[in-house]
């Protein structure tokens, strides 16, 4: 079948589709992408109109458990499902930002500068932040939200949080609040919530006018969920927030020259902190038997558009997978 994949894949995917035949990868999207029978998407914004011209399109993978860069009603009215693995990042995305919110805290790449800059008196100078007994605000109360609070919590931080969806915050163990009084009371903000109309710009100057001075902003969820990098380097700027931590950009790739990025109070990685070799191993697995149920027109569990199915035509069935012993 003609596989392609929107950016480089790493060698595991290329044997979880191996049965279905080999990944081209067209970061371009250009002629390969058109003539796809498979896509697998991975940063890639895949509008309705490239979707509309991939005449022989019959599955979509998005390796991402978010799919704000799908249209996903151009697909299913095209009959075309989409597979995706949402909880199989949430894990490595929950370690990820553990590691952003201590580095930020503990303010290491000012220290790490100590080291490489030999100003080494300078090192009394800087002071990080306790997180025992701080208090940890998360926004977005999906499967990364919780494994968050959960991480966060054996830290001896006290755990409040929001999400946007309400009905997700039924039955949680910690503490459930507004937004206006998360943003008020914590000490570390860290943003898990999905991209939507509502909650764009949710991060925005006002938001940031309302935090705790001195906080910690960490996101790793979607860039677009704060106004702009202008509103990040102005709360840095004015005490609102003594240390950001970013995975996820407002604008991707970023301006490297931003002054944002030149603050040593910030510190960033490039919409990675998920990618892990056990992420690589499940993801493409799931994606890879995922689309084969597709075709052999079987729903499976990770189906992003159910009303899609029962247009896929059937092909020779993946070799099932041995769990992993975790």
């Amino acid at each position: 079948m003609r596989i392609v994949a929107t950016a480089d894949v790493p060698p595991v995917a290329r044997e979880a589709f191996a049965p279905l035949g080999d990944i081209q990868v067209d970061g371009e999207t250009g002629c390969a992408l058109r003539d796809a029978e498979v896509l697998i998407v991975r940063g890639t914004r895949l509008d309705g109109a490239l979707i509309e011209e991939a005449a022989s399109l019959r599955a979509i993978a998005r390796t991402g458990a978010g799919y704000d860069n799908l249209d996903v009603a151009a697909a299913t009215r095209r009959g075309i499902p989409i597979v995706y693995a949402p909880d199989v990042g949430s894990r490595p995305v929950a370690e990820g930002t553990l590691a952003l919110m201590l580095a930020a805290a503990k303010r290491l790449r000012e220290l790490g500068d100590v080291v490489h800059t030999a100003a080494w008196a300078s090192r009394y100078e800087i002071v990080g932040l306790d997180l025992q007994g701080a208090c940890l605000g998360i926004v977005g109360l999906g499967s990364i939200g919780r494994r968050v609070a959960a991480l966060c919590e054996a830290l001896g931080m006290l755990v409040i949080a929001h999400d946007p969806a309400p009905a997700r915050g039924d039955g949680a163990w910690f503490e459930l609040v507004s937004l206006a009084e998360l943003v008020a009371r914590a000490d570390v903000i860290s943003l898990h919530c999905s991209l939507t109309e509502r909650t764009r710009g949710l991060v925005d100057r006002a938001f940031l006018s309302r935090v705790k001075p001195g906080a910690v902003f960490v996101n790793v969820a979607r860039g677009e969920l704060v106004e702009s990098e202008d509103a990040l380097a102005d709360a840095l700027v004015s005490g609102r927030l003594s240390a950001v931590a970013l995975d996820v950009h407002p604008s991707e790739p970023p301006r490297a020259d931003h002054r944002l990025y030149s603050d040593p109070r910030v510190i960033c990685t490039p919409h990675s902190i998920g990618l892990t070799r056990r992420w690589n191993q499940d993801v493409f697995h799931a994606l890879a038997q995922g689309v084969q149920s597709v075709l052999a027109g079987e729903r499976p569990p990770n189906l992003l558009n159910p009303e899609a199915m029962g247009r896929a035509s059937r092909s020779p069935a993946l070799p099932r997978r041995t769990p992993r012993s975790r």
